[in-house]
């Protein structure tokens, strides 16, 4: 009988995965909403300062909501990295989407209670939503960049990828400061010129170098590009946790994917990018360089699934109880 390989099993990077969310949403419900009760200034730095010297148990408390946070940032990465290998394991692609698709539904509502006291909230959706649509991104790559037969009469949806590949990268990567630009009343006129000039750029650039490409490395390209731009649009048109930084996150793990450490290292990369916080997802670089490519310990897929909604919504539950938040409909 062969022995089991040594190294970090893919039930053990669920596990990793799991207890980082559950520590970074222990903070963003429990803590956040305590502190916020107890500390009304929570978000004027020069008051909390003053009011931290005289309170000094909070400041202790106010740190570790930041560290606990940071320690949150690990699971994101581990998620995406396990939708790739997932998508790449299952037994039925069909099956796996509908898991993701139903328990994004069933999360909403604890997650909008989490995270915002609200039944209904249509501003934010919770990270099944961006899962799921980064799974289907994948699914359109593997059928028309990776099986599917190619013929010229797909050649001027060459030229459209070409023109859109510039552009989706410049506004994942810029789209927060363009909201931060417009909630400071700055002009967008800089965020709209970068994406014109980029599109300009990405469709000279790929046009020149495509041009010696044979039809069907071509429309492979195609294929990368609309599914990632489709879905990852589709996902910040939502308002999904991470939006269409988390759809790229997931392509970039699947199509560098022979090289783990790589397709990890650039996925931390590209998250930094979007928020200064994400750098601690590096960290995670241990556990993925160790990975044996082995399942490990079965653990329920059903229990997996649903500790999202369970620990939100009574993480939720215990806040109200205690009068640290409050309840609305919308």
């Amino acid at each position: 009988m062969a022995r089991p390989k040594s190294g970090v099993t893919g039930t053990k990077l669920k596990i990793i995965a799991l207890t980082a969310m559950f520590i970074d949403h222990f903070a963003a419900v429990f803590i956040e909403n305590y502190l916020s009760r107890t500390l009304p200034q929570f978000y004027n730095e020069e008051i909390a300062r003053t009011w931290f010297q005289e309170h000094r148990y909070v400041a202790v408390i106010y740190v570790l909501y930041f560290v606990m946070r940071l320690i949150g940032r690990f699971g994101f990465p581990l998620f995406a990295f396990l939708i790739v290998e997932g998508f790449q394991h299952t037994h039925s692609v069909k099956k796996y989407a509908m898991n993701l698709g139903m328990f994004a539904l069933i999360s909403e509502l604890p997650f909008n209670l989490g995270f915002s006291s609200k039944l209904l909230n249509a501003d934010y959706q919770n990270v099944y939503f961006t899962l799921f649509l980064g799974l289907m991104s994948l699914v359109g790559i593997y059928y028309f960049a990776e099986t599917k037969k190619y013929c010229e009469g797909l050649k001027p949806l060459f030229y459209l990828a070409a023109l859109l590949a510039g552009p989706f990268a410049v506004f994942v990567i810029l789209k927060d400061f363009e909201a931060v630009a417009e909630s400071f009343k700055i002009a967008r006129m800089p965020f709209l010129v970068a994406l014109g000039v980029s599109g300009i750029v990405s469709l000279s650039l790929f046009s020149i170098v495509g041009g010696k490409w044979d039809i069907s490395r071509r429309n492979q390209f195609t294929g990368m590009v609309l599914p990632t731009v489709i879905f990852g649009l589709a996902a910040d048109f939502l308002k999904t946790d991470y939006g269409a930084g988390g759809v790229l996150t997931i392509v970039i793990l699947y199509l560098l994917r022979k090289d783990k450490k790589l397709a990890f290292s650039l996925a931390c990369i590209e998250l930094t990018l979007l928020s200064a916080t994400e750098i601690t997802t590096f960290f995670m670089l241990i556990p993925i360089g160790r990975y044996n490519g082995q399942r490990g310990m079965k653990l329920n897929k059903y229990v997996y699934y649903a500790f999202y909604p369970v620990h939100i919504g009574l993480l939720y539950l215990v806040t109200y109880l205690l009068g640290y938040t409050g309840f609305a409909i919308r």
